[in-house]
């Protein structure tokens, strides 16, 4: 789903993309080519090519790839150590580390603290980097403090049932945690146990002692929604988020906005069609002006957008399948600006480089 958005093109596509519009990316299986950065890589997700699981990223005129051990989820960018994080999709046994200062050297891997499974997230602050990460016999979730450079542990602080996607807010001084609260065991699939019952909130965390500074609960009568991901608006405390309902019985709202220390509201469903997104949001993304804010539906196969409440701005935002550059406007909603192919499975998270 979607709400005002802005990304510059150029910043985004730029180069040879610009003549690609309508028309399909070559892919490269190669191992990206020796080079101080890889040539003209704006783009960074996982992705399963020829039945491979690995990453892949948009670089020339090409989707190059490379391997991974396992299906991956969400990318992180650690900006001051020039490296680029994909952590295994859940029940995630490693997180990959790819340098961007040599691309052609193998991945650092380190994995998940012992009995646990990553759940996909990640968030680096400066020399703090946490994952998400669940029992894999209970699915207690904890919030793990780790150092940025070795990736050793160094904390682990309880989060709740199935925590998933994790941020640093206020500059670092917050932590938040998304927390999915469906209680099964990292490694099974299918229903919850306790639909209709699920624990689900979003926590604001001391990163430094783990204390909970504020937990955020759903109203009793949204009790099936699932919090899963989440984007920070550029004032550092503003957080959209979306959700998965485990009961379709009744149409609710997937998408809300957290201000950290204050509380959530719930934003409403596409006018024209409620059920559009079929009880699932993927991904969430805000644009650097803070205006818009974006969310594409895997399921529905159907983003949205709409104006936000906070922040000035307007413009583009990316959401993938194929590779799709949309703009977003308070006037005209959302209309594809350029639409790029490739012959890759795509993840549902993107990151922009």
């Amino acid at each position: 789903m979607a709400i005002d958005l802005k990304i510059d093109r150029r910043g985004l596509f730029h180069g040879a993309f610009a003549a690609l519009i309508g028309g399909s990316l070559a892919l490269s299986h190669r191992a990206v080519r020796a080079a101080p950065r890889w040539p003209g890589a704006s783009l960074f997700t996982a992705a399963r090519i020829d039945g491979i699981d690995g990453g892949a990223l948009l670089c020339d005129e090409a989707v190059c790839s490379f391997p991974l051990p396992a299906r991956a989820h969400a990318p992180v960018l650690m900006r001051e150590a020039g490296a680029v994080i994909l952590v295994g999709r859940r029940p995630g046994t490693f997180a990959a580390v790819l340098d961007l200062e040599a691309p052609e050297a193998p991945a650092r891997i380190f994995h998940p603290i012992a009995g646990h499974r990553f759940v996909g997230h990640a968030a680096v602050n400066g020399e703090a980097l946490f994952t998400t990460e669940m029992d894999e016999l209970t699915g207690d979730g904890a919030a793990v403090l780790r150092n940025a450079r070795s990736f050793a542990p160094r904390a682990r602080f309880a989060a709740g049932i199935e925590p998933h996607d994790v941020l640093f807010a206020r500059g670092g001084e917050v932590l938040v945690v998304a927390i999915g609260g469906i209680a099964r065991a990292a490694d099974v699939k299918g229903p919850a146990i306790n639909a209709g019952r699920i624990e689900s909130a979003i926590l604001e965390l001391d990163p430094r002692s783990g204390a909970v500074l504020k937990r955020h609960a759903l109203p009793a009568d949204m009790s099936s929604l699932s919090l899963r991901h989440m984007a920070l608006a550029s004032d550092g405390e503003t957080v959209a988020f979306g959700m998965q309902d485990q009961d379709r019985s009744t149409v609710r709202p997937l998408m809300g906005l957290l201000r950290v220390g204050r509380g959530i509201d719930l934003l409403p469903l596409p006018a024209d069609d409620e059920g559009a997104l079929r009880s699932y949001i993927g991904s969430v993304a805000i644009d650097a002006s803070g205006r818009y804010v974006a969310a594409t539906s895997p399921v529905g196969e159907r983003p949205q957008a709409g104006k936000a409440a906070f922040g000035r701005g307007g413009g583009n935002v990316a959401v993938h399948g194929d590779v799709v550059q949309l703009s977003a406007g308070a006037n005209k909603g959302l209309a594809a600006a350029g639409h790029w192919r490739a012959p890759a499975a795509f993840d549902n998270h993107l990151l922009r480089s």
